[in-house]
């Protein structure tokens, strides 16, 4: 566990105590003091009542009650940006092998990093997350499964077929989300991008049919492991296992999907044949259908729909209103608001209101509409912010301030008369 933010660190610590029915609390929080905690370069260790206050704040008040700590270097520029170590992650979880000499080279290369920063930082980033090169691991594995369903799902990404837009070829990817005990495919879709927003679409989508999971167990690419993901599972009390880097095997369950659907569908027919990526969306609803959500599972001795909805008849499955999820899907970013009142996202500025001048403020907006951006206290919705209309702002009258009136009442002022001799 290594989170720069001080109440994602927190929510890590007391995650296992969320959505948690039918367990010893004191006992549970007992265990968690006992154990080791990294944070920004140390370990530690947590006293029970301190992790006690933060569950029982989070209960009380939601994620944004386990609040962000001032960093000491908040108003310089880190050396590594978030960006630059997602990328680092993801070089080294697809070249295993590869040297961290090398891994700098390819930052630069790829202008993830800047060619001021030495190769000795990238080393200590490494060593620091225990990103060293491996071999195979040699770990105890055991097959296991789920009581209920919504306990665990995982989360992984395979190379889809191509298909031919306007006569050009392009790569799609399959993203799966999969139901632990009963095997069934909760989210799916064919993109033309890996990458972390068509993750958190295909999550959401699957929360909105399926209900909230327990915990999600998910692969350790970039597109998997941000800042925004682990931010968007804190607010609805999901907690995040990652696995370890260079062993696919771990997540066995949604790798087997993969190669069911490798042999059933993605083998079967001309990809050539396809027109767009709706097309292809189409078939393999279709395909998913026919062919796997409603036929006999192997080891289940049934169908993964009736495994599933059986299951949830013994226990609650927690689901949320469409506003709330869509809510909790926010992308959140920071931004200090300069003397003019203005701010900057993605070359834009934007205006906000007088009261935030020189302040740090918290924004969060919709993915599907990253034009629309709120100021966020807390988890309190304050009021939307616009870009800035320069031409507009030019035509305001601004009221004129009379300074001689401000420091003297000019009522009893009377000219003053030169006596004439």
């Amino acid at each position: 566990m290594n989170h720069d933010r001080l109440d994602l660190f927190r929510y890590g610590i007391i995650s296992p105590l969320i959505r948690k029915e039918g367990v010893n609390i004191t006992q549970s929080i007992k265990e968690l003091s006992e154990k080791e905690y990294w944070y920004q370069g140390k370990t530690k260790k947590y006293s029970e009542s301190t992790i006690r206050r933060w569950y029982y704040q989070y209960k009380k008040e939601g994620f944004e009650s386990l609040e962000r700590k001032q960093r000491k270097d908040k108003e310089k520029s880190r050396k590594l940006e978030e960006e630059s170590k997602e990328y680092i992650i993801y070089l080294r979880e697809k070249y295993p092998k590869m040297t961290t000499k090398k891994i700098y080279e390819k930052c630069i290369e790829d202008k993830y990093i800047d060619t001021k920063i030495s190769i000795d930082t990238v080393y200590d980033y490494c060593k620091t997350n225990d990103m060293k090169r491996r071999k195979a691991l040699t770990e105890d594995r055991r097959r296991f499964e789920k009581r209920y369903p919504n306990e665990l799902w995982q989360g992984d990404t395979t190379p889809g077929p191509y298909i031919k837009i306007n006569g050009v070829k392009y790569r799609t990817y399959l993203i799966h989300f999969i139901d632990d005990y009963s095997r069934l495919i909760v989210g799916h879709g064919f993109y033309m991008h890996d990458n972390g927003i068509n993750v958190q679409n295909t999550l959401k989508e699957a929360i909105k049919k399926y209900g909230l999971p327990k915990k999600i167990y998910l692969d350790n690419g970039k597109s998997y492991r941000n800042e925004q993901l682990d931010l968007i599972c804190a607010r609805l009390g999901i907690k995040i296992k990652h696995t370890h880097p260079y062993d696919p095997e771990s997540k066995g369950k949604v790798e087997r999907s993969f190669r069911t659907v490798q042999d059933g569908f993605i083998h079967t027919f001309n990809w050539n044949e396809l027109k767009s990526l709706e097309e292809l969306n189409q078939k393999y609803d279709e395909y998913l259908y026919r062919e796997y959500t409603n036929k006999e599972h192997s080891e289940k001795k049934d169908t993964p729909n009736n495994v599933f909805h059986k299951g949830i008849e013994e226990i609650k499955i927690e689901y949320l209103e469409e506003e709330k999820i869509e809510e909790a899907f926010m992308h959140e970013i920071t931004r200090k608001v300069g003397k003019d009142r203005t701010i900057q996202i993605q070359k834009e500025l934007y205006e906000v209101p007088n009261e935030y001048k020189l302040q740090t403020i918290c924004l969060r907006y919709y993915v599907s509409k990253p034009e629309e951006i709120w100021i966020y206290e807390g988890k309190e919705r304050k009021e939307k912010i616009k870009k800035l209309e320069k031409q507009e702002n030019g035509e305001i009258k601004r009221k004129q301030i009379k300074y001689r009136g401000i420091i003297n009442d000019e009522s009893d002022v009377k000219e003053y008369e030169e006596e004439c001799k």
